[in-house]
């Protein structure tokens, strides 16, 4: 009987979002699974500065897997830009311990780099899955060091791309087609669609928990208030959908644009606009079931944007920028939603069509419905044990860049 396929996972914390994936990998036959955290500080509360508060999550992230907190992690900070201090006794155990397999997520961490160097030293197949994409200009200097340092990854690795836009990413940078794998971003779809069947027979107390009142359909928007998501635009384009017809805009999320985001409500004057706060994993539900629309008008460095999947568990239709990640993967114009330039006209026109066409909103929920389904956990994990059973092939030294 062969062994199992030993895989050492890196990644920055504790996520809510990996978890339920690291639970199905455990659970597969043949995969035994490590993950390794360069910190620890989402185990506990901690300040989450684009909320603007203290956050502790309410789903269990540790659960149901094997996981290694080096004493490295312990106090460590995570975070979204470089980190060049590595956690060293990360390293020694990913050079010590005969992994087949090393798959870290993201490349902004020293640690990641000198694992890598690490495992490829002893012969196992190294694997990057990341959220990068091509649909936000960078500067040329940070852009020419960026193809320099990732051309060498690329060299030893093989990639996991989470939808479209990161798939052209990694062939920027030099990764062949033939050593790419799907592993697509995906939010826990049991989980959501289980409390979308438990909440909808309560749909009504639901709304009225928020202060919705009456049967006008609901916008909704979920996430962080912060400058690269446009709250103050959305609601620039509600206020133009709310002076032709009746609807609510509830907006379940916090950060620093509230206090602008309000005042620009009180100003204008604008009707049956909802600041629901933050809303914690198991909260999140009660928003999903309230809605009839979700709206996403980022504008910014947006590489996915999970709360689409989210959504799209309660069968939403949706509409997003083209500047959101994932709108080439789960948004279908025509057909679930609509994907919109960043102009407020556009929006707006999206989100009235929306508002006003009853049956073209059931239609288009019903088709993400079935869309999200390609975007699950169980797709995701067979993705990454198809790039670990393909372990044998030598990826090149020195791939070419090709344009997107």
């Amino acid at each position: 009987m062969n062994r199992p396929i030993r895989i050492a996972h890196l990644v920055s914390h504790p996520i809510q979002y990996f978890a339920p994936l690291y639970r199905e990998l455990a659970s597969r036959p043949g995969i035994d699974l490590t993950v390794y955290f360069y910190s620890d500080v989402s185990v506990r509360a901690f300040h989450d500065a684009g909320f603007g508060r203290a956050v502790e999550w309410d789903t269990p992230l540790l659960d149901g897997y094997r996981y290694r907190m080096m004493p490295s992690a312990h106090g460590a900070p995570a975070s979204d830009g470089m980190m060049w201090r590595p956690n060293l006794d990360i390293v020694r155990e990913i050079a010590t311990r005969g992994y087949d397999v090393v798959w870290a997520h993201g490349y902004m961490h020293a640690t990641t780099w000198l694992a890598a160097l690490a495992a490829r030293a002893r012969g196992a197949t190294v694997l990057i899955r990341d959220e990068q994409t091509l649909l936000h200009k960078r500067l040329w200097p940070r852009s020419a060091a960026k193809a320099i340092a990732l051309r060498a990854l690329v060299g030893m690795s093989s990639g996991l791309y989470i939808g479209e836009q990161n798939r052209r990413h990694f062939l920027r940078y030099g990764m062949p087609s033939e050593r790419l794998f799907s592993a697509p971003y995906c939010v826990d779809n049991a989980f959501f669609q289980e409390r979308a069947r438990e909440l909808a027979p309560r749909r009504r107390e639901v709304r009225e928990s928020f202060g919705i009142t009456g049967d006008a359909p609901v916008v909704l928007f979920t996430g962080k208030l912060v400058e690269k998501k446009q709250p103050l635009a959305l609601i620039e384009a509600f206020s133009c959908v709310r002076a032709a017809t009746p609807c609510w805009l509830l907006i379940a999320g916090d950060g620093p644009l509230r206090p602008a985001a309000e005042e620009l409500v009180r100003r204008k004057g604008i009707p049956d606009v909802l600041f629901a706060g933050f809303l914690n994993q198991s909260e999140l539900p009660r928003a999903y079931t309230a809605a009839d629309v979700f709206v996403l008008p980022s504008r910014l460095h947006e590489t996915w944007g999970l709360v689409v999947n989210e959504a799209m568990n309660f069968g939403l239709p949706v509409v997003v920028t083209d500047k959101v990640g994932c709108a080439a993967d789960l948004v279908q114009p025509g057909e679930n939603g609509f994907v919109v330039r960043d102009s407020s006209r556009e929006l707006a026109q999206a989100i009235r069509t929306l508002v006003m066409d009853p049956a073209l909103r059931w239609r288009f929920g019903s088709r993400s419905l079935s869309l999200i389904e390609r975007y699950s956990v169980e797709a995701c994990a067979d993705g990454i044990i198809s790039a670990s059973l393909a372990r044998g092939r030598r990826p090149v030294r020195k791939p070419e860049l090709v344009s997107a």
